[in-house]
């Protein structure tokens, strides 16, 4: 501050994760929140502090967007210089705020209005601090970009992201490890009641009531924890309910094991389920590969394959009909050769991707959530979270895809498709809930059957336990012993 200047000193209070990231040199930090939770805030203090602490730093903030940083983030930083004791002067050709001992602070969003200039905001610009708050929304290309911008000599650098929590999925979450296991960076997690003292009780409760603990989204929401962050209209909005269908489901060694692949963009997945009696489908467990080749997830599958399912009465495998073509570039060799070269027998149906025939199958599986039957809930996900895996090169992770993407993840496309001159509704292709829920509609189009009554359904039963009694083989699909084909 000028001489001049009035002196004025601001004592502020923090607890928590937040006390310790404000006073964390580490280079690069990740500090992830609920909402509500004070991240923001908490990170602008820093970037104050930086600039009286080191007199002459530059540091750059920003949101992706432009309208979001001038409308958002700049009103907050304009009230906490205001707080410190000084009001920076405004640059706007420049567009950074100067203070009277040489610090300076650029403000201005990341997003470019064409691709060829995508990072032309970032060249020319260095600076000792860069801060990306709600970092969720950045395109992981930019990291690398924000990192050659710290080059101020002379000064400390770190760069700092405020998101909130993104999908385990997120570049955020491969490059800010939870168990902070990379050298020069630190991730921090803030949940709700960690600025509980700074909020009125009602805000709590009503966010409690909002996203209660078995909602899909209480993990980042609440919590401040890496899990789902989607919006959109839920494809099963009404239909499934966490509560009622994640629960322990038993693998039936007597019955068939169905196997659905689909195959993704280096995001290979499979589900596996069995049918109950009575009509329905139950998901026994699932594994969604991360960044791997088809080639490296069919071992990894078929070693916890045996280890989930062992001894059983056979299996059968379906599949995305998409693996069984010929690329555009000429290469012959497929998916569903791959899969038949590890063992897999598959089988498809041609039109299983086509709009109205998904919209079919989901509302088929639909039916199933909000069907009751002999047996129990005729739709039922495994509860144990070590039956749920996301596989990478480094490790498995549990991941429950298929339950989150019921409940939220998995979501309709704003825009409609024309078939048959009918308007079809579709869900939204994200990259990553829409492997596992695929998967589901597969099996349902080439396994689901009408299972007639409850009657009929136990006289078949009962007549496939005789037979399998008196011929010492376990039932199957379809075949001479299986129940379903009686």
């Amino acid at each position: 501050m000028s001489p001049a200047a009035a002196r004025q000193i601001v004592k502020m209070r923090w607890r928590g994760p937040i006390s310790q990231f404000l006073q964390d040199p580490t280079a690069e930090i990740d500090l992830e929140g609920a909402l509500n939770c004070g991240k923001t805030t908490g990170a602008l203090w820093k970037i104050r502090n930086a600039t009286i602490a080191q007199p002459g730093i530059w540091w750059y903030l920003a949101r992706f967007a432009d309208g979001d940083t001038t409308t958002k983030l700049c009103p907050a930083w304009e009230a906490i210089c205001h707080q410190s004791g000084e009001v920076p002067t405004w640059h706007s050709e420049e567009l950074y705020y100067q203070f009277s001992n040489g610090s300076r602070v650029y403000a201005f969003g990341l997003k470019a209005p064409d691709h060829l200039s995508r990072y032309a905001k970032l060249r020319g610009l260095g600076v000792g601090g860069i801060y990306i708050d709600q970092a969720e929304e950045l395109p992981a290309d930019f990291s690398g970009e924000l990192r050659a911008r710290l080059r101020q000599p002379g000064y400390t650098h770190q760069l700092l992201f405020s998101p909130n929590p993104p999908n385990v999925t997120h570049w955020l979450a491969k490059e800010f490890p939870e168990e902070n296991t990379i050298p020069g960076r630190r991730y921090y997690s803030v949940s709700l009641y960690d600025n509980a003292h700074n909020l009125p009780p009602e805000t709590i409760v009503a966010l409690e009531r909002a996203y209660a603990p078995e909602h899909a989204k209480h993990r980042s929401v609440i919590l401040g924890k890496r899990g789902l962050n989607v919006t959109g209209e839920p494809v099963y909005g009404g239909a499934f309910r966490r509560s009622l269908h994640v629960r322990p489901v038993a693998y039936r060694p007597e019955a068939v094991l169905l196997e659905s692949f689909d195959f993704g963009k280096h995001h290979p997945c499979v589900v596996f389920a069995q049918q109950p009696y009575h009509g329905g489908l139950h998901l026994l467990g699932g594994i969604q590969g991360q960044d791997l080749f088809l080639e490296d997830f069919l071992p990894i599958v078929g070693q916890y394959r045996a280890h989930w399912f062992p001894e059983g009465s056979g299996r059968q495998t379906c599949c995305d009909p998409a693996g069984a073509h010929a690329s555009s570039q000429g290469v012959r060799y497929t998916a569903v050769d791959i899969l038949r070269e590890h063992g897999w027998r598959p089988v498809w149906k041609e039109h299983a991707n086509a709009p109205d025939v998904r919209a079919a199958m989901v509302e088929r599986l639909a039916g199933h959530m909000r069907r009751r039957s002999g047996s129990g809930e005729a739709f039922a996900i495994e509860s144990d979270p070590a039956k749920w895996l996301l596989v990478s090169q480094e490790r498995p992770s549990p991941w429950a895809f298929l339950a989150d993407g019921c409940e939220a993840g998995y979501v309709w496309d704003e825009h409609y498709v024309s078939v048959g001159s009918k308007q079809v509704r579709k869900p939204k292709k994200d990259g990553w809930f829409e492997h596992g829920q695929n998967c589901l509609e597969y099996l349902e189009l080439n396994f689901g059957a009408d299972q007639g009554t409850a009657e009929e359904v136990e006289r078949k039963r009962q007549a496939a336990q005789r037979r399998q009694a008196a011929q010492g083989s376990g039932p199957g699909i379809g075949g001479p012993t299986a129940w379903m084909g009686a």
